[in-house]
């Protein structure tokens, strides 16, 4: 079992949080984005959990930052975007085969308009299909903060990232839709049973209440998305309300960024 652990920390010092979540989920790969703390301070923390030694990814980049303790030599840097909207990494573990990593931190809807949101995914989607046709195979994971929810038209329009919620349609379509006689390919993505109260966990991983006529209140901003060889694989996901010790929420029931993160952690496992 692989286990990754995403959270974006707000620019905040909270690196015992992470040990505990780290400690909690007996994860192997660690993703930060708006991480501000020394790198040393985190590895130091991360090695407190026993399950170490930990080690900062090669390719990381100044806020958004990876950290593992798989052995680095065989991760492989392969693109990093101008404005660190994401890092793309080859990842070889074991004897299994290797698979893509897309880390991601997409620009905030307070800074970036619908269209520009639009245009950034068609980048990322771009991008993640040449790396694709590089690497020769789909083995694709994107994970981090989208700041956009499933079911918004970043994450579901063709020329984006088109990440269904049922593994059932990614199978029956192979993987892949037509559009105007051009063949996208699909994600998968489970977050979209991460949605409101009837799912496990918190209705999202960040509360938002703008003063705008449209107001979803709860978003599920922090996602993971796999392609078609990797959806069987996935074993779990969940947004954790605790780091293992203590909420992260407040009394009642948001994100408590006073002593954590405007953002709630993300947490999955595949069996790789």
């Amino acid at each position: 079992m692989l286990t990754f652990l995403f959270w974006n920390l707000k620019k905040k010092s909270l690196a015992s949080r992470v040990r505990n979540l780290v400690a909690a989920h007996s994860a192997d790969l660690v993703i930060l984005a708006e991480c501000h703390i020394p790198s040393a301070t985190v590895v130091s923390e991360l090695d407190a959990t026993g399950r170490g030694p930990f080690a900062l990814v090669p390719g990381s980049g100044a806020e958004l930052r990876l950290y593992t303790r798989l052995p680095t030599t065989r991760w492989q840097s392969l693109y990093v975007h101008p404005h660190e909207a994401w890092l793309t990494f080859r990842i070889q573990v074991g004897r299994r085969p290797a698979f893509l990593l897309f880390a991601t931190h997409l620009p905030s809807k307070l800074h970036a308009p619908d269209l520009d949101q639009l245009l950034i995914a068609n980048q990322l989607a771009a991008n993640v299909r040449a790396v694709e046709a590089d690497q020769k195979h789909e083995r694709t994971i994107i994970v981090g903060d989208l700041n956009a929810n499933p079911f918004e038209p970043p994450l579901v329009w063709t020329g984006g990232l088109q990440a269904v919620m049922s593994c059932d349609v990614v199978d029956r379509l192979r993987g892949e839709r037509a559009f105007y006689g051009a063949p996208y390919p699909l994600f998968y993505n489970p977050m979209w049973s991460a949605l409101g109260d009837r799912s496990p966990g918190p209705p999202g991983t960040y509360y938002r209440s703008p003063s705008g006529s449209v107001n979803y209140f709860w978003n599920t901003y922090d996602q993971v998305l796999l392609r078609a060889e990797l959806m069987h694989h996935l074993r779990g996901v969940r947004v954790p309300d605790s780091d293992g010790v203590d909420s992260l929420l407040t009394a009642h029931g948001l994100p408590d960024s006073t002593t954590g993160s405007d953002h709630l952690p993300l947490v999955f496992t595949l069996d790789w």
